[in-house]
């Protein structure tokens, strides 16, 4: 069976895919079908709206329900499909005359900041005529109206000849002497004279309430409720985003100051981006009184009268009529209709997000925060288009030469390169893994990707919708494993899992830490680089060089130990010019000037991975090569003279790998001074176990405490006993 599904969280292609799958975890790898409708490669495998789905492509097919809880609340995904529309529309916003679309459509993609702006965006934009606010106006105005017709509803009588005890009848039918004669069972005595009735065919007045006026009352009522249910959701939102900003406000005070630093700034981008006033919860009291009161409706006559028809849902539109044009409550209901008619229309209250929407929006809200935290590292974007699913590569520079490339897929995820070597891969998940306490998705997902875990390959990483309060209620495993790069799992490397949500600000450092490790731990991990040297070249080079150059325990190879000084580059510089030199026959001397060109080749890229080594992940300053670089055999420390920050390579004692830290003399005694917390200027994740001093999680094999005692009692060093690893 040919495999016909794609993984996107492995990168790899199944031929049979779970009954109950992570929401946008499987698409097709090949065109087929999904959920009973044609599609193309790579289409995403979504639930329809019973939570059902089916796929079929290439010979593999699956079916099965999507579990519980596999869509995000509805005011998060409110939030993720609002910003996705604002990068949608500031790339269709027309450019100034004197500037071309392409030179500006970057940046104005990459100016929409990544948090709930939406509701508070349109409380401050609102306008005098805005739909939502006339309605509101509306239901104030002339609530009372419906609430009298609702009570007093205006009926037709309708003629009917039914058969009715004597006492009650008041006015015989037509036919009621014929209908006595032919029913004997109705008469009550039979005289001389004639015939004592029992029961007569009366004419009775039935009043009729299924008035088409009554009708639009009734489901008026419906409309509001649904109204003001929306109305509430966005103004909790609103609210719930208002008293965010106040706590990141107050959780700034726990940062290192430069982490502080840029969550500031992009705190102001968000207050100058939605300056509200705070009346938020004034509106949301009001709104939560119309509904009490047009609640109340739901016990009213009219209401519950079961000959007023329902089933057929009247259209926007209502015809005019006598009544509600006339008739003073029923002209009010008729006036609130159509204010209601305008926010169905304009405002999308009728309109729901898809679970394709919501894959499609949460995959443009975490291209937005890979590319925020590109700018963060200090890249900018060379190119001017936008990364778009399958479209071009979007380049990025730093002031120090170094060159990234940003490729998005088409099946969403987004590739990190340099040189053309992925440094890490980004898979956004919308499945939100952490809603449910029990996290049973979550330790599914975490087993599965434990027990088929590879070391080998770039840097893999889920983001998905988790929120923080959810990660600390979490109850089945530790919260770390919620919110981890994959470098500090128990037994190795491993996918990462990091959570981001538009209502968070610290959603793009965590974002961040993942490419400060991508982009430092692959040059780390080759330090001291070598380099190959000519054989005849190898002694005169160690011994002119040293102590930068050193002999490698490669044959044919010398290992750079920290960036030369300016004289120490002109000695080899020199040295190479004269072996370059000498007289030699013209087959030879090609032979020495190839080798020439491949040692110098080998030296600028090895130079290449030691300057970025040499820059201070925290300020960025590039280290003294002469003065602050301290190399050993195989690792080396720097102390920046700027913020007095130290990073360089631990030996692990557990499996003697060598990998990166960076130590700062200022860190915050808070609850933020965990790995999470301080943003992404750590490298290796410091250990949660407080007895080990300065104890670090080795990517390599898991283990902390640089093999103190006491990283035993660690839970992140402990690894489970079901956890089996296939390298």
């Amino acid at each position: 069976m040919a495999n016909g599904f794609w993984d996107r969280i492995t990168g790899e292609r199944v031929d049979r895919l779970p009954v109950g799958p992570l929401l946008g975890r499987y698409a097709l790898a090949v065109p087929g079908s999904v959920n009973g409708c044609n599609a193309a490669a790579y289409t995403p495998i979504v639930p329809t709206a019973s939570a059902r789905w089916s796929a079929n492509a290439a010979g593999s097919a699956g079916g099965g329900q999507f579990p519980r809880g596999a869509l995000p609340g509805p005011k998060l995904a409110l939030h993720i499909a609002a910003v996705s529309a604002a990068l949608a529309a500031s790339v269709a916003q027309p450019p100034t005359l004197d500037v071309s679309p392409d030179d500006r459509q970057y940046d104005r993609w990459a100016a929409v900041p990544p948090l709930a702006t939406d509701v508070l965006a349109q409380l401050r934009d609102a306008r005098h005529d805005d739909p939502v606010t006339v309605l509101e106006r509306e239901i104030d105005a002339h609530l009372g109206h419906l609430e009298a017709v609702c009570q007093r509803p205006q009926a037709r009588l309708r003629r009917e000849a039914v058969v009715l005890p004597l006492s009650r009848t008041r006015r015989m039918a037509p036919d009621a002497i014929a209908y006595l004669a032919e029913h004997t069972e109705d008469w009550q005595k039979r005289t001389i004279s004639g015939v004592f009735p029992k029961r007569l065919r009366a004419v009775h007045n039935e009043p009729d309430t299924d008035l088409y006026e009554n009708r639009a009352a009734v489901q008026l009522v419906d409309h509001l409720i649904e109204f003001l249910e929306w109305r509430q959701t966005r103004l909790e939102g609103a609210s719930d985003s208002l008293k965010g900003v106040e706590d990141l406000g107050r959780q700034l005070e726990g940062r290192p100051w430069r982490a502080g630093h840029r969550l500031s700034l992009l705190l102001g981008e968000l207050v100058d981006h939605v300056a509200v006033s705070a009346d938020v919860d004034d509106r949301l009291a009001r709104n939560r009184e119309r509904r009490r009161r047009v609640e109340r409706l739901q016990a009213s006559l009219l209401y519950l009268d079961r000959r007023v028809r329902r089933q057929a849902k009247l259209p926007a539109e209502l015809r005019l009529t006598n009544l509600l044009e006339f008739h003073e409550d029923y002209r009010r209901v008729g006036q609130m209709w159509r204010a209601w008619a305008r926010v169905s229309r304009e405002a999308g209250l009728g309109d729901s997000l898809s679970p394709r929407q919501l894959f499609d929006s949460y995959g443009e809200f975490v291209t937005l925060l890979v590319a925020r935290s590109l700018d963060t590292l200090g890249y900018h974007a060379v190119t001017p288009h936008v990364p778009a699913a399958g479209g071009p590569d979007v380049q990025y520079a730093d002031p120090n030469g170094d060159m990234l490339t940003l490729h998005r897929g088409l099946d969403g995820a987004l590739a990190v390169h340099r040189d053309a070597d992925p440094l890490a891969v980004f898979v956004p998940l919308p499945h939100p893994l952490t809603a449910d306490r029990d996290a049973t998705d979550l330790r599914a997902l975490v087993d599965e990707l434990d027990w088929h875990r590879r070391p080998d390959g770039p840097l893999r990483v889920v983001v998905y919708p988790g929120a923080r309060a959810e990660r600390g209620k979490l109850r089945s495993m530790a919260p770390w494993r919620a919110d981890s790069v994959g470098n500090d799992l128990p037994g190795g490397p491993g996918v990462g899992l990091v959570p981001a949500v538009p209502t968070e600000i610290d959603s793009v450092e965590r974002v961040t830490r993942v490419l400060q490790w991508a982009r430092f731990a692959p040059d780390a991990a080759a330090y001291p680089p070598p380099v190959r040297c000519p054989t005849n070249l190898h002694g005169d080079v160690v011994t002119a060089c040293s102590p930068w150059l050193a002999a490698s325990t490669e044959p044919g190879h010398v290992e750079m130990r920290r960036p030369p000084t300016s004289a120490e580059s002109g000695t080899l510089t020199e040295l190479v010019e004269r072996w370059r030199a000498e007289r030699l026959p013209p087959t030879r001397r090609r032979e020495r000037e190839a080798a020439v060109e491949i040692f110098t080749g080998a030296l600028a890229a090895a130079l290449a991975t030691i300057r970025r080594l040499a820059r201070c992940p925290v300020c960025t300053r590039e280290a003294d090569p002469g003065l602050d670089f301290r190399s050993q055999k195989r690792t080396f420390w720097i102390i920046c003279r700027q913020c007095s920050s130290e990073w360089g390579t631990r030996s692990c004692t557990s499996c003697g790998a060598h990998f990166p830290i960076v130590h700062m003399r200022q860190t915050s005694s808070g609850p933020f001074s965990t790995a999470s917390g301080l943003g992404n200027e750590i490298l290796a994740t410091p250990c949660r176990n407080a007895g080990a001093a300065a104890g670090y999680i080795c990517p390599a094999c898991g283990q902390c405490g640089a093999g103190s005692e006491t990283a035993r009692e660690c839970q992140r060093c402990i690894a489970p006993s079901s956890t089996k690893i296939r390298r």
